[in-house]
């Protein structure tokens, strides 16, 4: 049995796994000593396939594979607030409607 084999009935495949943004390899980053604090300097690349710059806030997401990374919007933030408060004013209008 070659090695090629046995590759390919584990399953495994030759090719490197491809990763979001078509790269074949995960962005590894080192975890550093900022301030009194620890943190990781995010490439410019990771940067702009978030859409985010410097002073934009990034939220944190766990799933059920591991964790994601999403630039704030706060317009959204802005609008989700207004809907949380026309729920809590018409909470009986709403359940109507939703039936």
């Amino acid at each position: 049995m070659t090695k090629d084999k046995g590759l390919k009935n584990k399953g495994f495949s030759e090719e490197p796994a491809k990763f979001a943004g078509g790269k074949s390899r995960p962005d590894v980053l080192k975890i550093r000593q900022i301030g009194n604090s620890l943190g990781v300097v995010l490439p410019k690349d990771v940067l702009a396939r978030l859409g985010a710059a410097e002073g934009d806030e990034i939220l944190i997401t766990e799933t059920e594979t591991g964790l994601q990374l999403h630039r704030k919007d706060s317009e959204f933030e802005e609008h989700m607030r207004a809907v949380e408060k026309i729920m809590a004013r018409y909470p009986n209008t709403l359940r109507a409607l939703a039936k």
